[in-house]
């Protein structure tokens, strides 16, 4: 039987799932909790539909021939025809063959994995690490700071920005390009809105494509150059690469390599000095720290969900989706489902069994960067509790999250102050 958000009385009397709601973007999973109750696989107008049940989720992501991730980029909300004349010729909406269905996904994630492997990471471990200290010092001399802005951002922005290629001082333009286009991705603008994104959209593509001539002419030890070899046919690869389709790819490493760490450091970190006895039991024992990174992932995760395409009709949880729909899977909404975790809803370093989660998705586009999220993650708050064992959240602080539709999760700021053992009304 087909439900409606609609006929769904969502949480404090809001609508179920208005994205465009603030109190959507504040508290989701209490969203997740009401539809897990009424209905795990919930439509929320025209052919767009919400899948929350751990069950269907998993069904679903591990389905590529049923549910194709072929149209994942055409947006979440419509643009105007002003807009999509301007994006008309551009890669805006090309799915790069990291987000193909397999084989072609497959064989690309061949290409790239050794950049992602443990063997590789293993090689950074005191670079990136480097880093972390460079940037706690930083921060040393001053007592109140943005620990987002200041700290969760660079660090993995920085790395990824190095895996790849992308010279140091670009990396602020970079960034604002990649805002630009995720914003256009996922969030409902206004028009004029739209239009400066585009542009930004089509000055990113421009500077990749240079990038890209440029490691012909003078290859590095980085994952651009990989690229560059791969779509002249330079090295033995089973997958045929354009340079549209390197730089669509590009665009996904580099926002997938950043976006997503800087918000889980950022998330997890609230919620350890939100509860003072957590974070000084990360002070006092460093081997909890891979504990509050998965659970971190479990309760807090930076990613909420990813998105589908039915390329025929099919069953899921009982409801009939037809052909053509666009679903959304809340992976996040597995971590919370008290049918798989005890006290779902509390962030704890004590659990006995690695919680379940889909931090990191499920099926055949599991995260490729995973290990690398885990590493910097790691070293992040091992850094931290090292060097900055006093911190503490800025008194009065209140979290405020920034829209990210189904599928972001991240703070809009992080402030913390230095030689505070408590944080009056901060939440």
């Amino acid at each position: 039987m087909t439900q409606s958000a609609a006929d769904i009385a969502g949480p404090d009397g809001e609508r179920l799932y208005d994205v465009e709601s603030p109190h959507f973007t504040e508290q989701p999973y209490e969203h997740y909790r009401v539809a897990r109750q009424s209905c795990p696989v919930v439509n929320v107008g025209g052919n767009r539909w919400v899948v929350t049940g751990r069950d269907e989720v998993s069904a679903m992501l591990s389905d590529p021939i049923v549910f194709t991730s072929k149209r994942i980029l055409d947006g979440n909300f419509p643009l105007t025809d002003e807009c999509q004349a301007l994006l008309a010729d551009s890669l805006f909406a090309k799915v790069p063959p990291v987000n193909a269905d397999p084989p072609e996904h497959s064989r690309f994630r061949a290409l790239i994995h050794e950049f992602f492997s443990p063997r590789s990471l293993r090689l950074r471990e005191n670079s990136i690490r480097a880093l972390a200290e460079s940037l706690v010092r930083d921060l040393r001399g001053r007592r109140k700071f943005d620990l987002l802005k200041d700290f969760a951002y660079p660090l993995p922005m920085t790395v990824i920005c190095e895996i790849l290629g992308v010279p140091r001082e670009d990396h602020l333009k970079v960034k604002a390009w990649n805002d630009a286009w995720l914003a256009l991705q996922v969030l409902p603008l206004e028009p004029a809105q739209q239009l400066e994104f585009a542009k930004g959209v089509l000055d990113y593509e421009a500077y990749y494509f240079d990038l890209l001539s440029q490691r012909r002419q003078d290859p590095q030890d980085d994952l651009l150059s990989l690229l560059a070899k791969a779509s002249a046919g330079d090295v033995e690869s089973e997958t045929e690469l354009t340079d549209g389709a390197v730089v669509a790819a590009l665009r996904v490493i580099l926002a997938a390599g950043h976006e997503t760490t800087t918000n889980l450091i950022a998330n997890i970190a609230h919620q350890l000095l939100r509860d003072r006895p957590l974070w000084n039991r990360l002070v006092a024992d460093h081997t909890l720290v891979p504990a509050a990174i998965e659970e971190g992932l479990r309760y807090e995760c930076s990613v909420q969900g990813t998105s589908r395409d039915t390329t025929e009709e099919v069953q899921l949880g009982g409801v009939r989706i037809p052909a053509g729909a666009k679903v959304h899977a809340m992976t996040a909404a597995a971590g919370r489902d008290p049918a798989t975790v005890t006290d779902p809803d509390v962030f704890r370093l004590d659990r006995t069994d690695r919680p379940r989660h889909f931090g990191f998705g499920h099926g055949p586009h599991f995260c490729v960067g995973s290990h690398l999220a885990r590493l910097e993650a790691r070293i992040a708050f091992e850094t931290l509790t090292e060097q900055l064992p006093d911190l503490a959240l800025a008194p009065g602080f209140s979290a405020r999250y920034l829209p990210g539709g189904f599928v972001f999760r991240g703070l809009a700021e992080l402030p913390v102050t230095r030689g505070e053992t408590t944080e009056p009304g901060a939440v």
